[in-house]
């Protein structure tokens, strides 16, 4: 198996620890980074130890909480002086070792801890925040900021992969409305890799049910036909492990993560460009041979009414947020 799993603030340690049964099933890891570590002996090498055990590392720059923790609107020049510093420790003996970097492009934590309690208590409340973020001007200016990272990081011989939120399919095609609300500028640069989200267990939060494979499903068809052969997909989560996720749904088993990626498979996404959060939710859940031993094989799930009644009523507000932007 090729697919690789989140390593999300976790102990050097449990990480190195656990590469000899991540090699032997063939899984990578997206290694977080937080900026306070850029420099770090320690992070350098237990990327080299990686290596030397054949598990792929991308590693995840992450800024400190109050400046957003997640990278997005508000900090790309903040993120652009990172990733600068980052690529000149790595091209110097003893640097980390690594062949791509992974965007999070999330709302800024405040941000999201209010949309997201928004969503469960106010829904009624969601589109009035959301079109107070709609900034187009800074929008732009930010997309041109980490259009030029991208291409930093690709004359440097590194490849660049955005992982974002599966809502920002529902805008459609060519409008970045959502993703300006959202301020997660994704859509218009040219990523190596695009993928999305589709966590089970806050979709499950927030509508009440776990929809299981039709979600990832739709997700995925609608990401390869917008991205191709750069769509990606990330599934989860696997533990009690994740910040702004309260304790709720969790994967209760192998075979419900299976068939996540069963469905992801069939709509057109390999393992190569899928992620499993989190590496620390697998240890402290059986290990990595009890979730991963066994490949999946493509199987496409029956549709799902709640999962495109969902859908719709997110598009119900990418339109209701363009109307908002154009009177304004």
């Amino acid at each position: 198996m090729v697919l690789s799993l989140w390593a999300e603030s976790m102990p050097d340690a449990a990480v190195e620890a656990a590469l000899p049964s991540l090699s032997a099933s063939g899984l990578g890891i997206g290694l977080s980074l937080p900026s306070e570590r850029l420099g770090d002996r320690a992070f350098a090498k237990l990327t080299r130890k990686a290596a030397q055990a054949g598990v792929s590392v991308r590693v995840w720059p992450l800024l400190p909480r109050e400046r957003g923790y997640w990278i997005g609107e508000a900090n790309v020049e903040e993120t652009r002086e990172l990733l600068l510093a980052l690529l000149d420790w790595r091209a110097k003996r003893g640097g980390p070792v690594f062949e791509w970097v992974s965007f999070d492009l999330e709302p800024d934590y405040a941000y999201s801890e209010s949309l997201r309690r928004a969503a469960r208590r106010r829904p009624d409340k969601v589109l009035g925040m959301l079109s107070e973020h709609v900034r187009p001007t800074r929008f732009a200016k930010a997309r041109a900021s980490l259009a030029r990272s991208v291409q930093t990081l690709r004359r440097a011989g590194v490849s660049a992969h955005a992982v974002t939120y599966p809502l920002v399919l529902d805008q459609r095609e060519g409008d970045t409305t959502l993703e300006d609300a959202l301020s997660i500028p994704v859509s218009g640069i040219d990523w190596d890799e695009v993928s999305f989200m589709v966590y089970q267990t806050p979709f499950a939060q927030l509508i009440g049910t776990w929809l299981g494979p039709a979600l990832v499903s739709s997700y995925a068809k609608t990401a390869v036909a917008r991205f191709g052969a750069r769509a990606g997909i990330d599934v989860g989560i696997v533990g009690d492990h994740g910040v702004g996720i309260d304790p709720g749904s969790r994967y209760p088993n192998a075979s419900a993560l299976r068939v996540d990626l069963a469905a992801s498979l069939a709509a057109g996404i390999p393992l190569e460009r899928t992620r499993v959060y989190g590496l620390a939710g697998v240890l402290d859940s059986g290990g990595v041979a009890a979730w991963l031993s066994e490949a999946p094989r493509a199987a496409a799930p029956n549709e799902s009414r709640m999962v495109e009644g969902f859908r719709n009523a997110v598009r119900g507000i990418a339109t209701g947020l363009c109307a908002m932007a154009r009177q304004a």
